[in-house]
This record gives structure tokens, sequence and C-alpha cells, in this order.
């Protein structure tokens, strides 16, 4: 008995000839419908190929870096003893407040007028909220503690 299927010929999931898949381009190359009056790709195309390339390594490069560092951070949680592991809690929710509370006092503290021009600003920088609202306060804090240097 001999097989129909010899291995030489290529069957595509759609059900196209081996001949249909012979007119189509190499990856990375347009077909002769995108291609430019004399059958080469324009700048544009080259251009979209080219940055098509760079987000898929982008998107690539940044996949093995989250899994790299999920693994690194799991070595490091099982290499830690745990009264490390708590006391490194509780000091990073014990920074937290503090800085909670000193931007709360900055703010009470704030002069009106140094509000609304903070607010304005804000408003102006649109979506940029977090780093403009994280620069204000660093910026009050510095004031504030400059101030009360001053005085004493």
């Amino acid at each position: 008995m001999t097989s129909q299927h010899d291995g030489n010929e290529s069957s595509s999931p759609s059900g196209e000839s081996p001949e249909g898949e012979r007119t189509q381009g190499r990856p990375g190359q347009a077909d002769e419908s995108s291609a430019g009056a004399d059958g080469k790709t324009t700048p544009q195309e080259k251009a979209a190929a080219v940055k098509e390339h760079a987000i898929a390594r982008a998107r690539q490069a940044t996949a093995q870096v989250r899994e790299k560092a999920g693994h690194a951070t799991e070595l490091a949680k099982s290499k830690t003893p745990e009264p490390l592991l708590s006391t490194a809690t509780h000091t990073a929710a014990h920074v937290r407040d503090t800085a909670s509370r000193a931007g709360h006092r900055a703010a009470d503290k704030t002069p009106d007028a140094v509000r609304e021009k903070a607010a304005q600003a804000a408003h102006a920088a649109g979506s940029k909220w977090t780093p403009v609202i994280s620069a204000g306060l660093a910026l009050l804090v510095f004031l504030l503690v400059r101030r009360s240097r001053r005085n004493c």
C-alpha cells in the first residue's frame, strides 16, 4: 500500500494549494499590490515593517524581563529569613505612614494661593497627574523643612 501524502507536499490550514502559497511574498516583504510603481517597497512601508518588528521585539523582551523578575523575586523570598521579611514589611509600612503624615501636614500648612497655583499646574499637566503631584509635594515638603530649620 502507498500513502497519498509522501511528505513533500505542503498543505495549508485554509485548504489552499501549494501553488497559492508560492504566490505570496516572503515575510518582511511587501506584495506587488502594495509595492511602488517599480515593484520596490516604499520608505513608508519599510518604516512600518521596522516599527512592527521593533514593537514585537520590545514585547518579547518585556515578557522575558517580567518572567526573570518574577523568578528572582520568588528566589529572594524563598532565601530570605522570615524575621527579616517581617521587619522589612513593618519598616515599609512605617515609611508609607510617615510620608503620608508629612504630606498631609504640608498640605495643611500650604497657603491658599499656593494651592490654587498648584491646582492650575496640575490641571495644565493633564494626564500626568502622578508625577506632577509627587514633584509638587516633594517641593512643598522641602520648602517647609527648609523654613523650619531657619526658625530653629
